[in-house]
């Protein structure tokens, strides 16, 4: 048990160290609204949660920062295959570092809507999630954290006990976000067509090979299979196979909805910035 529970800590051991290291990886213009949130998948292979900003610039990109190298299932190394398309290219970085992952972009209380920079395709491919507006001030913070805490144990090997203890050292906290503390959560993905979301530089943790083939196909030479997903832990579930070259990732949709969490979680995707700092001070107490 002690042994899992130092693995447990480690897990968020870094969260709030990053301060020192902010914006190595873009800079948050002050003219542009940000919002933020953390890259979650990167918890379970290099033990911290990546900060990272999105904002909408001038020309209707979407941009954004993180504190940190951007690693694993982050949408800074994100591809996408389509039918249509494939990505050939990673989001670029514009002259202040940040990643331009995509454009024609829209965000409100309702929804967040972009074309993925690094797609090219004779037809339109957009991606859309349907956000609902959560109202924070007043409510615990640890309410919302821990949502953020069983999204990032979701791919580790951390037992129900040990969870517990973490949550037990986190929720002692009586912090309450500040008046105007807001945050999004995401409800539904939709896209305009079936895609696969893929990182061809990542070894992603994945599903077994025996398991049940839902659906495969070949688009743009990329033969692909698409098993059965994990009802557990969040792993990719897509093989694909593109010139001479192994990869997995992700099959989705033209429709998803999310799975919402049990009623005493604040499941918050997406925070404004007094939220998120918020968020991150209690975080931070566990060190």
């Amino acid at each position: 048990m002690k042994k899992q529970l130092l693995m447990g800590l480690s897990v968020l051991s870094l969260v709030a160290c990053g301060d020192e290291n902010d914006n190595n990886y873009g800079t948050v213009d002050p003219k542009n609204n940000a919002f933020y949130s953390y890259d979650l998948a990167a918890a379970n292979q290099s033990n911290k949660l990546i900060k990272k900003s999105y904002q909408i610039d001038k020309n209707n990109d979407l941009l954004i920062t993180y504190n940190e190298k951007p690693v694993l299932q982050t949408e800074a190394l994100r591809n996408f295959i389509t039918s249509n398309g494939i990505s050939t290219i990673f989001p670029p970085q514009n002259t202040a570092g940040a990643y331009i992952v995509g454009r024609k972009a829209i965000f409100n209380d309702h929804v967040l809507e972009y074309e993925p920079y690094n797609l090219e395709q004779r037809t339109t491919f957009k991606l859309t999630y349907q956000l609902k507006k959560i109202d924070l001030s007043g409510l615990q913070v640890s309410d919302a954290v821990r949502y953020f805490l069983s999204q990032a144990t979701a791919s580790t090997l951390i037992n129900d006990a040990t969870l517990e203890i973490l949550q037990a050292l986190l929720f002692a906290s009586q912090d309450k976000f500040p008046s105007g503390a807001t945050c999004w959560q995401k409800q539904v993905q939709l896209s305009t067509q079936d895609y696969i979301e893929s990182y061809p530089t990542q070894n992603l943790a994945h599903v077994s090979t025996s398991s049940n083939v839902q659906n495969q196909g070949i688009w743009q030479n990329a033969a692909w299979t698409a098993f059965q997903p994990s009802t557990e832990f969040n792993l990719a579930n897509t093989r694909i196979r593109h010139q001479a070259r192994e990869h997995w990732g992700f099959y989705h949709t033209t429709r998803e909805v999310q799975v919402v969490p049990s009623t005493n979680e604040l499941a918050c995707d997406l925070f404004n910035e007094s939220a998120f700092k918020s968020v991150d001070k209690v975080l931070g107490k566990v060190l």
